[in-house]
C-alpha cells in the first residue's frame, strides 16, 4: 500500500481523511475533566431556554428574544483576542477568570429580576457579559484538548461536543418539570453554582501542563495574516469555515427565538410544553452529533452533503403548517445540524496546527460570530415582512446554496489529495 494511501500518525491511522483514535473515556483524566464540564453545561442550558421563554412573558417580542440571544454572537467578536492570549500567555487566565465573570453577570441579572422588571438593555448587557465570559472559558479548554489528550485528540473534541449536546439536553427538561414551582426567576437561579464546577476540576489538578516560561510559544506575535494563512491553507478547514458560517447566519440564534416564537405564538404551547419540543430539539441535536464524534473514522466527503441536505430540506418542511410535519421537520434538522457541527470540530482540531490553535479559533469564531449576528438582524424582519412560513422557505433556500459549494470542493477530501494523508 503507498504511502499516499496509508499513513501513521502520532494518534492513530489513516487511509485518506480516515483517522483512527482510541476513545478518550479509557483516560481517567478525561472523565474528571468531562464532568465538571457537563455540570457547567446544564446550568448553561437552564439559562438558554429559560432566558428567552421570560423575556416573552415580559414582552411579547420576538425582536426582544432576537437580540438577547444575539449576546452570544456579538461576545464571540472577541474571540480573536481570547485566542491570541491562550497561544501567547495560556489559557489558565481565560479558564478562571471568564467562569467568574459569568457568574458575576448571572448573579446580577437574577438580582435585578428579583427587584422587579428590569430595562431590557440592563438584561442585555448582563446577557452580553456571561456571554463574553463563556467565550474566554470555552477558547481556554478547546485550545488545550489536544495537549491534555494527545492520543485521541480529535474524538475527545468532538466527544466533549457530543457531552455538551447531552447535558445541554437536561436543561429544557429541567425547565419543563421545575417551571411550575419555581418560576422563571428561580430556574436561572440554578444556574448559579454550576459555573463554579469547572473551577472544583481546576483545582484538583485536570488542566493543561505548565508553558515553558519564555518558550517559544510566549514569544511568538500574533500576526493576522500568518494565522489566516493557516486556516486557509489547508483547504479542508476552508470548506467547513464557509460551511459552519452559512449555518451560523441561517440557523442561529434568530431561527431558535423564531421557532420559539412560533410554539408560544402560532401553536398556543405553553411555556412547560415548549420546554419539552426544546427537549426533543436537544436530544435530536445530542443523536446526530453521537452517529458523527462516536465514530471510529470521519468520512467528510459523504457526511458533509448529506447532512447539510437534510438541514435544508427540514427548514422548509417547517413552513407547512401541520404540527406533526412542523415536529418532524425541528427533529431531523437538528440530527443534521448535530452531525455537521461534529464533523467541523474534530476536523478542525485534527488539521489545525497546535501553535496557532487558540488565534485560529478566535479568528474562525469572529468570522463564524458575525455570520451569526445577521441571524437575530435579518430573520425577524423578515418575519415580520413575509411571514414565517415565507421565512422558513427562504432559509432553506439559503442552505441549498451551499451543496454547490460542497460540490466544487469535493476533491479537498479525496485520497489523491497529498494533504489528506496526515494531519497538521
Amino acid at each position: 500500500m503507498t504511502t499516499a494511501g496509508r499513513t501513521r500518525t502520532g494518534h492513530g491511522t489513516a487511509r485518506g481523511d480516515e483517522v483512527v483514535e482510541p476513545s478518550p473515556f479509557t483516560e481517567r483524566p478525561f472523565l474528571v475533566f468531562a464532568a465538571g464540564n457537563a455540570v457547567n453545561n446544564v446550568g448553561e442550558a437552564l439559562y438558554a431556554t429559560a432566558l428567552p421563554l421570560l423575556a416573552y412573558r415580559l414582552t411579547g417580542s420576538l425582536t426582544v428574544m432576537a437580540w438577547l440571544a444575539a449576546a452570544v454572537p456579538m461576545s464571540m467578536l472577541l474571540a480573536p483576542w481570547f485566542g491570541s492570549v491562550a497561544d501567547r500567555r495560556g489559557t489558565s487566565g481565560l479558564v478562571l477568570y471568564g467562569l467568574l465573570a459569568q457568574a458575576s453577570a448571572a448573579l446580577a441579572m437574577n438580582l435585578m429580576l428579583w427587584k422587579g422588571h428590569p430595562q431590557t438593555w440592563t438584561l442585555f448587557v448582563c446577557a452580553l457579559v456571561v456571554a463574553a465570559g463563556g467565550v474566554a472559558y470555552r477558547t481556554g479548554w478547546m485550545t488545550d484538548v489536544p495537549v491534555m489528550f494527545p492520543r485521541c485528540p480529535a474524538r475527545a473534541r468532538g466527544t466533549l461536543n457530543s457531552l455538551f449536546l447531552a447535558t445541554t439536553l437536561a436543561g429544557p427538561v429541567l425547565v419543563a418539570a421545575t417551571l411550575p414551582w419555581l418560576g422563571y426567576l428561580g430556574v436561572l437561579w440554578l444556574n448559579l453554582p454550576t459555573f463554579f464546577a469547572p473551577l472544583a476540576v481546576w483545582a484538583v489538578g485536570v488542566r493543561p501542563p505548565r508553558r515553558a516560561a519564555g518558550g517559544a510559544g510566549r514569544r511568538e506575535p500574533a500576526r493576522l495574516r500568518k494565522v489566516w494563512h493557516d486556516v486557509t491553507a489547508d483547504r479542508r478547514i476552508a470548506v467547513t469555515l464557509v460551511l459552519q458560517m452559512v449555518l451560523e447566519a441561517v440557523c442561529g440564534t434568530g431561527l431558535t427565538s423564531l421557532v420559539l416564537f412560533e410554539l408560544r405564538h402560532s401553536w398556543r404551547l405553553s411555556g412547560q410544553q415548549a420546554g419539552w419540543v426544546v427537549a426533543a430539539v436537544n436530544l435530536s441535536l445530542l443523536t446526530g452529533n453521537l452517529l458523527v464524534s462516536q465514530r471510529r473514522r470521519l468520512r467528510p466527503r459523504t457526511l458533509l452533503p448529506v447532512a447539510l441536505a437534510a438541514r435544508a430540506v427540514s427548514l422548509a418542511l417547517l413552513a407547512l403548517p401541520v404540527w406533526p410535519l412542523f415536529l418532524t421537520a425541528l427533529v431531523l434538522g437538528a440530527v443534521a445540524q448535530g452531525a455537521l457541527l461534529a464533523a467541523v470540530v474534530m476536523l478542525r482540531v485534527r488539521y489545525l496546527p497546535q501553535a496557532v490553535m487558540g488565534r485560529a479559533s478566535g479568528l474562525m469564531w469572529l468570522l463564524t460570530g458575525s455570520a451569526a449576528l445577521l441571524s437575530p438582524v435579518v430573520i425577524p424582519p423578515l418575519d415580520h415582512v413575509a411571514g414565517p412560513h415565507a421565512t422558513f422557505l427562504a432559509l432553506g433556500a439559503v442552505s441549498s446554496v451551499v451543496m454547490v459549494h460542497l460540490h466544487r470542493a469535493r476533491t479537498a477530501w479525496t485520497p489523491t489529495n497529498p494533504a489528506t494523508t496526515e494531519p497538521a
